[in-house]
């Protein structure tokens, strides 16, 4: 069979993955599985710990992987019944990952459980629980705690999800 040869890529072509994209010259857009998959994910909670213990204490392999947000950590496995995904942005805080469910199921909750009782760590390692889009038990802020809305005053809002996230790790300052 007669080898077939592929040119290499144009001088002016920016790598595929390389954000912003559609703006260059190269005609390919690359995205990763995880960029694919992960809005199907339901987040199930935030851990006070980084992937790579975890994945330690389950001998799982953790994938170096990136989206359009930025190079993350991620390992993906199954253990008792339920699909997992953890992972952690480099842009994100030192020192948490998020917990997710690759497969959306209505006990979230004892899905966690069941990753904290295998993993053997107790509630003390999990930062903020359960979907932060669809929290019902949301806390809210008055307009007033919130700043100035063109004059609206005593107005209740829904928590931002960055302010609820921030105070679940402790932060308390409105600046990350």
């Amino acid at each position: 069979m007669t080898e077939i040869e592929v040119p290499g890529p144009e001088p002016d072509w920016q790598p595929a993955t390389q954000p912003p994209y559609y703006t260059g010259k190269n005609p390919a857009n690359q995205y990763s599985v995880w960029e694919h998959h992960a809005p199907l994910f339901q987040m199930i909670g935030v851990l006070a710990l980084p992937v790579q213990p975890v994945a330690h204490r389950l001998r799982l392999h953790v994938e170096r992987s990136w989206d359009g947000l930025d190079e993350l950590d991620v390992v993906l496995f199954r253990l008792k019944g339920f699909s997992f995904a953890i992972s952690k942005h480099d842009g994100n805080p030192a020192g948490v990952s998020y917990a997710w469910l690759t497969e959306p199921h209505e006990q979230a909750d004892k899905a966690l459980d069941t990753l904290l009782e295998v993993v053997g760590i107790g509630e003390d390692a999990v930062a903020f629980r359960g979907d932060a889009h669809e929290d019902p038990a949301e806390p809210t802020a008055t307009a007033g705690d919130a700043g100035s809305l063109g004059g609206v005053s005593g107005t209740t809002l829904p928590t931002s999800l960055w302010a609820r996230f921030r105070r679940a790790i402790g932060i308390t300052s409105a600046t990350p």
